[in-house]
């Protein structure tokens, strides 16, 4: 069964582990207080509280939440490409917020207590709750399947991928990448089995085109909606560690930007590649392995 959560709602659920591996390692600090000595003619300009020495138990939660602090940031910084300067700056400022008290930067901001505290990095965090909240849409939600190249093969029958999608109504959708792994496989292929099921492949595709627009989408069985992807992913606007010249990437990308357009969709690839699995795993992306066999 196909756990059926948006690209915003995992978003969200890691942001609540971050938030309770915050709690923990406040739990696990001090704060010390700053105090002027009265009979002294010299002042010091500084904040009235500061975090207390950093043991090696706070040390250890520090690295566990950098861990999944940094790349979600930055799948929140991608989703929110394009947003108005406003929701920019507001990203900016939560993140440096949270940076600074991660790491226990001295600062003007450091409360009286640990409870303060605890109460302050919630309400703060909370302008990240309101932006993935504000991406929600159930009334408009759909399920996306995007099969790679070798399901394809193995399954081309594209009603099968209701198994996938967990429903009989959703979208697939195939990448420019797929369609050049097909085209390249029907002439480099040295087993003609493979040919001949990639030429099935690219045969039923190609019988779509008759029906409509593969841009826009042709309905087949009164449910599925099959639709062609032509844009290639923009390397420039993606996730620093996507390399270009990886067809696996390459499709990973493509998911990416698919995601970022509709984050109230569930989005999954259907994909067989343990490699690609991993990938997709680190991506954000959900996958379900294809529909086994071949039907029609």
């Amino acid at each position: 069964m196909v756990p059926v959560k948006s690209y915003a709602e995992r978003l969200q659920e890691q942001l609540n582990e971050i938030e309770q591996k915050m709690m923990e390692l406040l739990d696990a600090s001090s704060i010390s207080h700053f105090h002027n000595d009265p009979d002294s003619y010299v002042v010091f300009i500084a904040p009235t509280h500061y975090w207390g020495e950093t043991d090696e138990k706070q040390k250890r939660l520090q690295m566990e939440i950098l861990k999944v602090y940094k790349p979600w940031i930055e799948h929140v910084r991608l989703l929110f490409l394009g947003a108005t300067d406003e929701v920019a700056e507001q990203i900016n400022e939560t993140d440096t917020f949270v940076t600074h008290w991660l790491q226990k930067e001295s600062s003007w901001d450091v409360p009286g207590s640990i409870e303060e505290a605890k109460a302050v990095f919630s309400r703060q965090i909370q302008s990240f709750v309101e932006l993935l909240q504000m991406l929600e849409s159930p009334k408009q939600r759909r399920i996306i399947v995007v099969p790679d190249t070798n399901a394809l093969v193995s399954c081309p029958d594209f009603a099968n991928y209701q198994r996938v999608a967990g429903q009989p109504d959703f979208t697939l959708i195939i990448m420019p990448t797929v369609l050049s792994e097909l085209d390249q496989l029907k002439i480099t292929a040295r087993d003609n089995g493979l040919r001949e099921k990639v030429k099935s492949v690219t045969t039923r595709i190609k019988g779509l085109r008759a029906q409509g627009s593969l841009i826009e989408g042709v309905i087949i069985n009164k449910a599925v909606t099959v639709r062609m992807e032509a844009r290639e992913p923009d390397f420039g606007h993606t996730l620093s560690w996507l390399d270009s010249g990886n067809n696996d990437d390459k499709v990973i990308a493509s998911i990416l930007e698919l995601q970022r357009q509709e984050p109230s969709a569930v989005v999954i690839l259907s994909t067989g590649d343990i490699n690609l699995q991993n990938k997709a795993e680190m991506a954000q992306i959900a996958f379900v392995e294809p529909p086994g066999g071949r039907n029609g």
